[in-house]
This record gives C-alpha cells, sequence and structure tokens, in this order.
C-alpha cells in the first residue's frame, strides 16, 4: 500500500493512470479496463477497501484520526500464454483502488492519496479453441453451464468449463468487428505484443486444423492469396490483411514455406526489421 502526500487524483482517469503507475504496468490502453468493469464493482471490494483505509490510516495517525475518503477502483490485466496441453491465453485481473482522504489529527488535517490492490487476484483462462470458436461467431458448439449477471460459464471439452464475464465477452465482440486478435493484445502494451505471435499461431494451427488441407503449414507452398486467407483466420480485417503482405512482398521469397512467410509477415505488421 502507497501513502502519497496531497491529492493525486481528481478522477477516474487519473486514477487508472495512477493505479497503473504502481502496478508497474507500461504502455495499456486506458480504454481496455473497461472489460473488465464489473470485477471493480463488487461489493465485497469495497468493503475491504474500506477496511484497508481505515486500519492504514489508523497505524500512520493514531487510533484518533478520523477521515473522509473518495474513492476509485482500478482492474488492472496483465496476460500470460500458456502452451501445455490446452494452449491457453490467461487474463489475470488484480483490482487496484486510489482513494483520496481528508485526514483528521487532533493536531492537524492533511489530504493523501492511498494506492494499492485489493482483494485477491482472479485468473481468467480462456483456451484457444474457444477464441477460435468466438472469432468464428461459432460458441453454438459449447453448451452454456451457466449465466448469471456477471458471468457466462461455457463447457469446453478437454478443458476446465470457462467462466468469463460477461462485459468483457460483449466488449471483445465489439472490437473483433473492427480489429484484429493482434491489434486487440497490443492495447495491453508490451505484455500483449510480446505473446501476440503465440496466440496468432495457435489460432492459426486451429484455422488449418478446421480445414481440408492435408499438407502441414510448416511444410505447404504459399500465394499471395493463401497469406492473406491464413492472416484473416487470425481475425485480421480482409484490408488489412493485404496491407500487411504488401508491405511484407520485398522479403518474402518463392521458396518460403507459408509457416515462414507469416512469421516474416507478422514480424513486418509489427513494424519488425
Amino acid at each position: 500500500m502507497k501513502i502519497l502526500m496531497s491529492r493525486q487524483a481528481d478522477n477516474q482517469k487519473e486514477a487508472t493512470t495512477l493505479a497503473f503507475q504502481t502496478a508497474g504496468v507500461e504502455g495499456m490502453d486506458a480504454d481496455i479496463i473497461d472489460m473488465f468493469t464489473s470485477l471493480a464493482n463488487d461489493q465485497k471490494i469495497g468493503g475491504e477497501a474500506d477496511k484497508t483505509i481505515g486500519s492504514t490510516i489508523r497505524n500512520r495517525y493514531g487510533n484518533k484520526a478520523t477521515w473522509r475518503a473518495e474513492r476509485w477502483f482500478v482492474p488492472v490485466p496483465k496476460l500470460h500464454y500458456a502452451g501445455k496441453d490446452i494452449p491457453q491465453l490467461i487474463i489475470e485481473i488484480s483490482i487496484y483502488f486510489v482513494a483520496v482522504a481528508l485526514v483528521k489529527t487532533q493536531h492537524d488535517s492533511r489530504l493523501i492519496t492511498l494506492v494499492g490492490p485489493v482483494g485477491k487476484s482472479e485468473a481468467l483462462p480462456i483456451p484457444m479453441i474457444f477464441l477460435h470458436a468466438f472469432i468464428e461467431n461459432d460458441l453454438g458448439r459449447f453448451a452454456i453451464g451457466g449465466r448469471d449477471s456477471i458471468y457466462t460459464t461455457w463447457e469446453v471439452p478437454g478443458a476446465k468449463p470457462v467462466r468469463i464475464p460477461n462485459d468483457f465477452v460483449n466488449r471483445l465482440s465489439a472490437m473483433l468487428e473492427w480489429q484484429s486478435v493482434v491489434a486487440w493484445l497490443g492495447e495491453f502494451g508490451p505484455q500483449g505484443r510480446c505473446i501476440a505471435p503465440l496466440v496468432a499461431g495457435s489460432l492459426l494451427g486451429l484455422a488449418f486444423q478446421d480445414s481440408s488441407q492435408p499438407v502441414p503449414v510448416s511444410k505447404q507452398g504459399f500465394t499471395t492469396e493463401d497469406l492473406v486467407s491464413a492472416l484473416e483466420s487470425m481475425a485480421f480485417r480482409h484490408g488489412e490483411a493485404k496491407d500487411m503482405v504488401n508491405r511484407a512482398m520485398p522479403r518474402l521469397k518463392a521458396d518460403m514455406t507459408l509457416e515462414e512467410a507469416i512469421r516474416i509477415t507478422l514480424q513486418m505488421g509489427k513494424g519488425g526489421d
């Protein structure tokens, strides 16, 4: 728990910036937290924050100190990719609170800002087979095991039930209408860009697994149309995929495999040399 002197935030936007700094998160789009808003609106989280504020102030300024606080809650996601057994994108969400408190003691009063995590972090494991079905608008292949105002749970063969916040599902569905999975991961900053090739590669493998193509992607030759189709299977839009292929053309060779061509195209799309 950090205690900062004076008022360090006046609104949700400034609180989000402060929470990201405290959590050591860099380059993340502040709007990405809209996907996890419901997790931060839990009454239990609010109660735990109040207890933490009270104990922190009493420890610092004495048991007779009184205070009035204004609070904001910020979900801070961190990404991991697990490739063992069933490949999964894992999003771990920690809730941070930012509280600006007016503290009064017997001798004076002061404004302070408290910043820190509250409650337990929550992990959202998303199997690649589920994400692929999501992209293909084919979630109907999975039975719904439960639903409430916050979560929906799907039964995924070979994996544990997938329990995901409804606001995450709705927000991701809207975002993938105008951008790719790789672009979406990029909004998480360096951590998202780091795992994007792994996620894209897994989605590509699932796309080819669903097709009737008998030759492994690591041994296929490629055409421009094949390359564009492969990128579209990763949720790149058609025009975006064509632009990426055109930018990569100076680096592509006729004797390359489709796998090599995809790797180079993705590198060029990320600004690689």
